[in-house]
């Protein structure tokens, strides 16, 4: 499931839709800004610690009623500002990178939950959902995404389902943002 994105490099351009210039690729573990109930943009680190789980940085939305999530779905929902985000397909040894955006490289709000960790301070988890028509080809999960007319509902009283619209998104192959050496071309352009 989604293990990275990219949001803006300076937390005030979260504000206005940007392009990926100036975009910082978040992984997790990482610190990113989100958007809490209050409408501040608070820094957290992505990924809930949990015993014997390590860190989580996705949260099932068939889920939230479980112990694990049902009091931070019931009181701390925020939302997570993202230029795109990455998945990956294909055999081991021989994957393809996938970037997901929008197609006027508008900001992708996707559902969150955060809670305060004594170990790492306040960090956040991004709820997934199932795939929409778009993405089910690529991966069987994608990010809640939550549209404008959501966001306040979202973040107030919480949301039962999730069913991003295909036309949401637009997806392009990529070079692998996650390899220490950047390949010069995406693999079927040598094809």
């Amino acid at each position: 499931m989604c293990n990275a994105f990219n949001t803006a490099k300076k937390p005030g351009n979260i504000r206005e839709a940007t392009s990926e210039v100036g975009s910082k690729l978040i992984r997790r573990t990482d610190q990113a800004h989100v958007k809490l109930p209050t409408g501040e943009l608070v820094p957290m680190k992505w990924g809930f610690q949990r015993k014997g789980l390590g860190v989580v940085n996705n949260t099932r939305s068939d889920n939230l009623e479980s112990l694990m999530w049902k009091e931070a779905i019931e009181n701390r929902r925020c939302l997570i500002p993202a230029l795109s985000y990455y998945e990956w397909s294909g055999p081991r040894g021989n994957k393809q990178t996938h970037l997901f955006r929008s197609p006027n490289h508008d900001y992708l709000w996707i559902a969150g939950l955060w809670e305060e960790s004594s170990e790492v301070g306040p960090c956040f988890s991004m709820l997934t959902t199932e795939a929409n028509s778009l993405v089910s080809p690529i991966h069987h999960r994608m990010p809640a995404i939550v549209t404008a007319n959501d966001h306040e509902k979202f973040l107030l009283e919480g949301l039962k389902f999730f069913e991003p619209p295909p036309e949401l998104l637009i997806t392009e192959r990529a070079a692998n943002p996650l390899l220490k050496i950047k390949p010069s071309h995406i693999q079927d352009e040598l094809f």
